[in-house]
């Protein structure tokens, strides 16, 4: 599928907006995004669109709390009924079996009936995600006291849990003859390699290389975000084919690792430049800024030595993380500026 997907400076966002209306905030995507939208992430309607909440549906012992926005995992009891039915669903390899529930995704819902009553002839590729496996497992705690990402069975399974929910939603979106890109977001990453995340390299590429694979092997290309600065290389590493970065804060970090971009690049990678900001700096940015900065991160990578043609063609704009947390006005203004850069570009 990359073979006949272009970025082409298209553009494309993370995922949650502050909107309480589904329509609305799904009407926003396609219009600011009117070649790759995704859905919407509203965690201002209900705590069950939290991020690391939205996708534990079918997590075996789970536990939600009485405040609606924690959850965690009892392990106290005989975990083995529990684990042994998740696997007997996850190896009959239907998605269907870890669909999302409309309450906890009701901008994917709203995504798929726009597209239902009205395609766009503008659209170019969808996108959808889900709460990568290292963040979900790094922030549901154990009633032993640790989190997921220290226990081995709890940690497969949040890699196979999603593994189907990006299935099923690439199954969903791949009914329109579109390219499809699931992202697997791992704001965590940004502790990778300190005291708060103590696992290998090669443990944290193997958990993102099987969500990924689980995409990839149907036909549909992956993107993970990671919000912070993190090992970059690392992520190159893996199997992704879409490395999102915020290109606003960390683009002269991410660009250090200009030599392990080039074999990313030469592996048929994109990268998802963040360059709008998503907090209060929006309110006093404007498009020319914005432009210049991202005109120079592609230059840098010009003088050294890589081809401009293969940087506009593996290039997607974003926002630099998402938008959930800004006010109505200032979401609006991020996924305008988005879509501004992304026609300049072009």
């Amino acid at each position: 599928m990359s073979t006949r997907f272009k970025g082409n400076f298209s553009a494309t966002a993370i995922g949650s907006l502050p909107h309480t209306n589904a329509e609305t905030a799904c009407e926003l995507m396609f219009r600011s995004l009117p070649e790759m939208p995704c859905w919407p992430q509203l965690p201002r309607i209900s705590a069950k669109e939290e991020m690391c909440i939205q996708y534990t549906e079918g997590l075996p012992c789970l536990v939600i709390h009485a405040d609606g926005k924690t959850v965690s995992i009892d392990a106290s009891g005989d975990t083995s009924g529990a684990l042994s039915g998740f696997y007997e669903a996850y190896l009959k390899n239907d998605p269907d079996l870890f669909q999302i529930n409309p309450v906890c995704s009701a901008g994917f819902y709203a995504m798929i009936d726009r597209l239902n009553k009205s395609p766009q002839r503008s659209l170019r590729a969808l996108k959808g995600q889900v709460v990568g496996p290292i963040t979900l497992a790094g922030s549901l705690k154990l009633s032993t006291g640790i989190t997921a990402l220290y226990s081995e069975e709890f940690f497969d399974v949040i890699i196979k849990l999603m593994s189907m929910k990006a299935y099923w939603q690439f199954k969903k979106l791949s009914r329109y003859g579109l390219p499809v890109i699931i992202f697997a977001d791992e704001p965590y990453l940004t502790s990778f390699g300190s005291a708060f995340m103590n696992i290998s390299r090669e443990r944290a590429i193997s958990a993102l290389n099987e969500v990924y694979e689980t995409v990839q092997s149907h036909g549909g290309l992956t993107g993970t975000h990671c919000c912070g600065n993190t090992d970059w290389a690392m992520l190159m590493d893996s199997k992704v084919d879409i490395i999102s970065f915020d290109a606003y804060e960390f683009m002269d970090k991410y660009l250090m690792y200009w030599r392990e971009i080039q074999a990313f690049l030469d592996r048929g990678g994109y990268l998802a430049w963040g360059i709008v900001p998503t907090s209060p700096k929006i309110n006093t940015t404007t498009l020319n800024d914005l432009l210049k900065k991202l005109q120079e991160g592609i230059q840098f990578l010009v003088d050294k030595g890589f081809s401009g043609t293969v940087i506009k063609e593996r290039s997607i704009i974003t926002p630099s993380c998402g938008t959930g947390t800004l006010t109505m006005a200032e979401a609006e203004r991020v996924m305008t500026l988005t879509h501004e850069i992304s026609l300049a570009m072009q």
